[in-house]
């Protein structure tokens, strides 16, 4: 008998719903279409006076969209960040503390890639510049053709390349363990390296320089809490964003993403988890089997 719950019963990534959404057609990028929208209402709740999240087009592309369409012609929305010169106040939200990256790297890498040539979000600082105002930070859910070795890499390496040069802050939200890392600091969880982690989220803050910027690490283990993170604004402001209740958000009000999910059966291609990680999901779910056995 299925096992199934209106409620994330994972702390944090749902393996089960991840394992589906990367090795299913389609998945993924419907997910993606969920996930953005969650990010960018519950963002705009939690920036402070002055900035917007707006959802936008995507640095991403996909592989349908490569294959029919000259490169660019289409992109997935993400989000924007902007900010705003009113002084709309907001009712206080209540976040928890905020996480320490697991790692803090220069950004001077980068650098090097200059010679190869979905959905976002950009906060946005309103009031000035055209428009909404000024873009100040970037918000990508990565896809796993943008990853690399994906089909459409490349490209989206030299757009980000792009952002970051033009001084917007950058966040990338990676969750998925089956293909490599878009950081050359991380290890490889999907060719099974010691210590890797299977997911991990990005914040690089370019200023004063691309040479001299940051990318600081949270990497995300499967039986581990989202981390709540200060992500970079204007100046000294940020804003500090729990990602583990926008997760949560988006399954829990997602029928279609709570059916996908059976905790009776193990993930699919389980195997692409660490031998580890089975061991911790297996632990969880027996745990799940039996309270759901002894529930009336």
């Amino acid at each position: 008998m299925a096992i199934q719950s209106e409620r994330n019963l994972y702390p944090g990534i749902n393996a089960h719903l991840n394992s589906r959404l990367q090795n299913e057609s389609g998945r993924w990028r419907s997910y993606h279409s969920y996930h953005i929208t969650d990010l960018a209402r519950l963002i705009d709740e939690w920036l402070p006076p002055g900035y917007r999240s707006i959802a936008e087009q995507s640095l991403q592309g996909t592989e349908v969209e490569l294959h029919y369409f000259p490169p660019g012609s289409r992109l997935i929305p993400d989000v924007t960040i902007y900010r705003d010169s009113a002084t709309r106040q907001r009712s206080p939200q209540a976040i928890p503390e905020a996480a320490k990256p697991n790692a803090v790297v220069s950004t001077e890498y980068l650098i090097e890639e200059d010679e190869d040539t979905l959905t976002g979000i950009i906060i946005y600082q309103l009031g000035e510049g055209d428009g909404v105002g000024r873009p100040i930070t970037r918000i990508e859910l990565l896809s796993p053709a943008n990853k690399p070795g994906g089909s459409v890499y490349q490209q989206y390496r030299a757009k980000r390349l792009d952002v970051l040069k033009s001084g917007l802050r950058m966040v990338e939200i990676d969750y998925l363990h089956q293909t490599p890392p878009i950081h050359p600091a991380l290890r490889n969880y999907a060719r099974g390296e010691a210590d890797a982690y299977p997911y991990a989220i990005l914040v690089t803050d370019p200023r004063p320089s691309l040479e001299s910027g940051t990318t600081a690490i949270y990497t995300i283990a499967v039986n581990q809490a989202l981390p709540v993170i200060d992500i970079p604004l204007t100046g000294v402001d940020t804003a500090r964003i729990d990602f583990g209740a926008i997760y949560n958000r988006t399954f829990e009000s997602t029928y279609y993403l709570q059916d996908l999910v059976d905790y009776a059966e193990d993930p699919v291609h389980f195997d692409r988890y660490s031998p580890a990680d089975q061991a911790k999901i297996r632990a969880l779910l027996e745990e799940i089997r039996r309270t759901h056995q002894n529930t009336p």
